[in-house]
């Protein structure tokens, strides 16, 4: 497991991790994530296993609104609150096993632009754990497991948020599945 501190060099590094099918922890705007490129299917067992996680139903985010609509098909409701939410902690189911959101934070939305596609962005814990606010507290999660991320971005300490609210689109209807961050 390796840690750097954030700059260009480094994001560009962990990039080029992600683009190879490897795993990253990186900051967001709710927590610490845990991370790889959403369409390779090698990284999706790597996270499991990482975390010990049986559910592969993950949120996903993306550099942008275009990313998203590179890779899923949003209709015209979700079309509107991504047009009000993002870059933010609004999550849109877009398939029977992603949600996907275009964060605030920047750091994650250049890694997902440079990676190529959007990211997973589970929290970077142990499954059933509490979200992780530090890299270093990171760190101490994963020492010991037996599967560990390939890289650690340390952007310090962030702060403590709420997770990102995840809503889904049933006929026009918004559904909220998980209150956090954003007020609907």
């Amino acid at each position: 497991m390796t840690i750097v501190q954030i700059s260009a060099k480094q994001i560009t590094l962990a990039a080029k991790i992600l683009r190879a099918g490897g795993a990253v922890v990186y900051p967001t705007d709710t927590a610490y994530a845990l991370g790889g490129r959403f369409d390779h299917l090698a990284v999706r067992k790597k996270i499991m296993q990482i975390k010990g996680r049986r559910d592969q139903k993950f949120t996903l985010i993306a550099a942008s609104r275009q990313q998203v609509e590179q890779f899923f098909s949003l209709n015209v409701a979700q079309k509107k609150l991504a047009k009000q939410a993002w870059p933010g902690a609004l999550s849109i189911v877009v398939s029977s096993r992603s949600a996907v959101r275009v964060p605030a934070n920047s750091i994650a939305r250049r890694l997902a632009q440079l990676a190529g596609a959007p990211l997973i962005a589970t929290s970077a814990n142990i499954s059933g754990r509490p979200a992780l606010y530090s890299a270093r507290a990171v760190t101490k999660e994963f020492a010991r497991r037996r599967h560990q991320p390939d890289l650690i971005l340390d952007a310090g300490r962030l702060q403590k948020t709420k997770p990102s609210t995840i809503v889904k689109v049933v006929r026009g209807k918004v559904l909220v599945l998980r209150q956090g961050a954003v007020k609907l």
